[in-house]
């Protein structure tokens, strides 16, 4: 029974230790613990402030509007760059003696609130076709292989670059492109061969006439690419896949559907890239070097 009473008394101690009043009077400040502070308003407001680093970002947002009816005050904890429990203790005591008003924003804060822009941004889905020229052995005789081809991405257009907002756009995208077999003939050795891409890219596109029905648009971008072949060289079996970077310049035209959709058609062109296919058949190396852009076409709706 001691030991119980002598735990509950320690734990007493400890919390009164913790727990200390360090400001009274219209704001009353309480230590709860390091660093942990409690602000309480007689109108029955009370705050919790946490100045241990790198935990809470907003203390100075939180004095400011509970300090709402001091303007002086208010202006001065909301510019602090750190706050301290000395800066805490005395900026409740200049509240606890100051003269009261209505708050009402500064010239600069109304400014501010009026040339304020958000960040927007918008999804966008497509479905379109491919068109691959690819020649062999980097020789200038193409045949076209072509792909059925869908894509997503987002496009944002942030508030900080201001009378741009709503034409410039920064994208990502994914698509994946599949063709069937096809047979070349501009192959030194019998070919044929099903390609799938598989494509994810960054850029940017700027959306001319923002606030009008019909909205062309340019943009350019730059990605990376995974092609998987599946087929036959020379009697020999090609599976396999090769990475490659590329930049896509685009061009289309948007048709506003109302104040968030766009219906339209984006072209855009993928120069020519190599991928190696070379193969080992278990006694000899047969090179396989296949070349290839191409001209994509897609039908987009931004939503």
């Amino acid at each position: 029974m001691k030991s119980i009473k002598l735990l509950l008394l320690v734990f007493f101690v400890s919390f009164g230790i913790q727990a200390q009043e360090l400001v009274t009077g219209k704001a009353t400040l309480t230590r709860t613990s390091e660093g942990i502070y409690e602000i309480k308003k007689t109108d029955g407001t009370l705050k919790k402030i946490n100045i241990r680093p790198n935990e809470d970002k907003h203390v100075q947002g939180t004095l400011a509007v509970l300090f709402k009816d001091c303007e002086e005050l208010r202006q001065s904890v909301f510019e602090s760059r750190i706050v301290t429990e000395g800066q805490l203790i005395q900026a409740v005591e200049s509240y606890n003696k100051c003269n009261y008003t209505t708050f009402e924003p500064t010239e600069k804060e109304i400014e501010q609130a009026a040339n304020f822009q958000g960040d927007e941004y918008k999804l966008f889905a497509s479905i379109g076709g491919s068109l691959n020229r690819i020649s062999f052995f980097n020789f200038d005789d193409y045949e076209n292989l072509t792909q059925g081809q869908l894509s997503f991405g987002v496009a944002a257009t942030p508030g900080f670059i201001g009378s741009l907002q709503g034409s410039l756009y920064f994208t990502l995208e994914a698509s994946a492109a599949f063709s069937g077999d096809k047979d070349f003939s501009n192959s030194p050795f019998t070919t044929s061969f099903k390609k799938n891409s598989y494509r994810a890219s960054l850029g940017t596109e700027y959306h001319f006439n923002k606030n009008g029905s019909i909205k062309p648009l340019v943009g350019i971008g730059v990605g990376l690419v995974q092609d998987r072949y599946k087929g036959t060289y020379d009697d020999y079996n090609v599976k396999g896949s090769e990475g490659s970077a590329y930049f896509v310049p685009k061009a289309g035209i948007l048709f506003s559907l109302d104040d968030k959709k766009s219906l339209g058609i984006i072209f855009s062109y993928i120069p020519e890239y190599e991928n190696n296919l070379t193969i080992w058949n278990g006694e000899e190396i047969v090179p396989l070097i296949i070349d290839t852009h191409y001209i994509n076409a897609g039908l987009y709706l931004y939503f």
